[in-house]
């Protein structure tokens, strides 16, 4: 098959952010938008094909069901100056079979970071990942509150049906 684009279905996509604290851990969940390009065959990912796509989290809509963390992340986060979390593919590694390795750009705060990770399609089509970043990357000191200390190492959960 050749290079197809699909969407991300944004009903349907979830993005996941679990920071481990002194206390419990904080789950935050969120939508998403964006698209993929890519080659597939019977096997997954074609080999040799090129591999493109952009992600976007609308930060205002992060929530974790608490509201003293999710006043917290927003007093941190200027969601008017910085509204999304923008993630796009610039190359892939070795494409071919379910998994596929990028690398990508994280735009977030203002601030460009260069990331690598895996990308797995599974059936449906989807894409799954997940992925370990550091808050820090972006300017981010981890909140301490009260007895509460938050780890700097963000685990980023993705699960992104396409149409």
């Amino acid at each position: 098959m050749g290079q197809q684009r699909w969407s991300i279905d944004d009903t349907r996509a979830s993005v996941t952010f679990v920071a481990t604290s002194s206390v419990h851990p904080i789950r935050t969940h969120g939508t998403a938008s964006g698209w993929l390009e890519a080659a597939l065959d019977d096997a997954g990912f074609a080999r040799g094909g090129d591999l493109r796509g952009r992600l976007e989290v609308p930060v205002a809509d992060l929530s974790s069901g608490n509201p003293l963390v999710d006043r917290e992340m927003r007093r941190r986060v200027d969601t008017t100056t910085h509204p999304l979390i923008v993630a796009e593919i610039e190359s892939t590694e070795e494409t071919g079979g379910d998994t596929a390795k990028i690398t990508g750009i994280i735009r977030f705060l203002g601030v460009e970071t260069l990331v690598e990770g895996e990308l797995n399609l599974v059936s449906g089509p989807r894409l799954t990942g997940v992925g370990d970043f550091d808050v820090r990357w972006w300017g981010l000191e981890p909140p301490r509150l009260f007895m509460l200390r938050v780890d700097p190492i963000v685990t980023v959960e993705i699960d992104l049906p396409l149409v």
